[in-house]
């Protein structure tokens, strides 16, 4: 996500569940993006202008590989994501690839490729913690950052143990082997001027 999040350390007894959280975003208007970050409702700042041109770039290159190969996974900007070493979590990733059938439910518990699309006001600990909530999900094979501001794309799969690869040049292309598909970085940064500013306000915690 293309903001800079505080990790919540909130004592065990004071943390939102998630059944809570969804309660809580119930209420909450449509065009506002919450997450749920150890136990705590975090609201997330409007996106970019290129942050939501690179995660639309993305998603309509995989829904178009997905139509070539006839294949029965599915592109979609991320919804709530369950992830099995943080029960009081929800992040929504930018993008998602989901393994089945569209259930009409707010969570998924099955994405195979999960993206976030990051700036230079993403903070070290955001971007760990993330890593390692991501791999906890059962089917995820590769979970990609991608930057603003600069070319660079770190793909982490769980056939290397999740140990980073950067890419950094927009000849190079991202092995999705899950999916079948190879993604040319040029295709990510399509309409993205690079090294163009990126920062944006913070986010508030509930």
């Amino acid at each position: 996500m293309n903001q800079h999040v505080h990790i919540p350390r909130l004592p065990l007894d004071q943390q939102m569940t998630v059944r809570e959280f969804l309660a809580f975003t119930e209420t909450r208007p449509d065009n506002e993006r919450w997450e749920l970050i150890e136990g705590a409702a975090v609201l997330n700042a409007s996106p970019t202008d290129f942050h939501q041109i690179v995660v639309a770039n993305i998603t309509t290159f995989l829904m178009n590989e997905r139509r070539r190969l006839g294949a029965s996974w599915r592109p979609m900007p991320g919804v709530g994501t369950i992830v099995p070493v943080s029960p009081n979590s929800l992040p929504q990733p930018d993008v998602l690839v989901k393994a089945g059938m569209p259930t009409g439910c707010h969570t998924t518990d099955d994405a195979l490729v999960i993206f976030e699309v990051l700036s230079r006001s993403n903070a070290k600990a955001d971007r760990e913690w993330r890593r390692r909530v991501y791999g906890s999900v059962p089917n995820c094979q590769h979970y990609v950052t991608v930057t603003l501001g600069r070319i660079e794309v770190v793909v982490h799969d769980r056939s290397a143990d999740w140990v980073p690869q950067t890419l950094g040049e927009k000849g190079e292309v991202l092995l999705l082997s899950c999916l079948g598909v190879t993604m040319p970085l040029e295709a990510i940064y399509q309409d993205v001027v690079v090294g163009a500013a990126t920062s944006r306000k913070g986010s508030r915690k509930r």
